[in-house]
């Protein structure tokens, strides 16, 4: 029973990574084709929406990466490495 469990967690994982990535492109594309359509802009517009959507892409899949790759480590704190905080938060 712990494979299936395993196996249907890889499987969500791959889902949510699809969508994270997927969707930025989409919203980006999709903002660009209002402004192509409604304001009359020209088709150069739907370039800059691509490269605006694949670098939103890449940054979800980084934070989905960073997320899943430190799952079960421990956050280093920062007071007992004696590394100088300078904030007056503390």
């Amino acid at each position: 029973m712990k494979d299936l469990g395993k196996v249907m967690t890889d499987i969500v994982y791959v889902g949510q990574l699809g969508l994270d990535m997927v969707v930025p492109v989409i919203l980006c594309l999709g903002v660009s084709y209002y402004l192509h359509n409604y304001l009359h802009l020209g088709v150069w517009v739907f370039i800059p929406g691509l490269i605006l959507g694949l670098g939103g892409g890449a940054m979800s899949f980084k934070r989905f990466y960073y997320r899943i790759a430190m799952k079960g480590t421990k956050k280093r704190n920062t007071k007992e490495l004696g590394v100088p905080v300078f904030s007056k938060h503390e």
